[in-house]
């Protein structure tokens, strides 16, 4: 079974305030979050690509291409940093478990990038519609 796609967010953490890299990333990225990270004196900075693509190695590749494309001082900004790319999928209440794959390009960019991979699966609604 093939969960439904959502999206791909970039996580990053670091102790250092973000804005600068999120500024670099310009319109490329939406930001979903930028501020405090839950971990005390920890700032967090989410994001998912601008345009929407199909599928997860599309949309991780179109993240890596933001990434690889920073000046120097914005890499080191990422390179200090914690970063996950985490894939969203809805996995629907039938659904007993649900699997998906990413092509070997695809990982290898996230390694190079120093990032880790995360899937995170959401709940859909019930088939009754409740």
């Amino acid at each position: 079974m093939k969960a439904r796609f959502l999206n791909v967010d970039l996580d990053i953490e670091s102790a250092s305030k973000l804005d600068s890299l999120a500024a670099a990333m310009g319109k490329r990225v939406v930001v979903l979050h930028s501020g405090p990270a839950p971990k005390a004196r920890r700032h967090m900075l989410t994001l998912e690509s601008s345009p929407e693509h199909k599928g997860p190695d599309a949309t991780i590749h179109a993240l890596c291409g933001v990434v690889e494309s920073l000046s120097p001082a914005a890499r080191r900004v990422w390179n200090a940093a914690r970063k996950e790319f985490n894939v969203g999928c809805e996995l629907r209440p039938s659904e007993r478990y649900s699997c998906f794959s990413l092509r070997p390009d695809t990982l290898e960019r996230i390694a190079k990038l120093g990032a880790k991979l995360l899937v995170t699966y959401y709940r859909g609604e019930s088939d009754d519609g409740s």
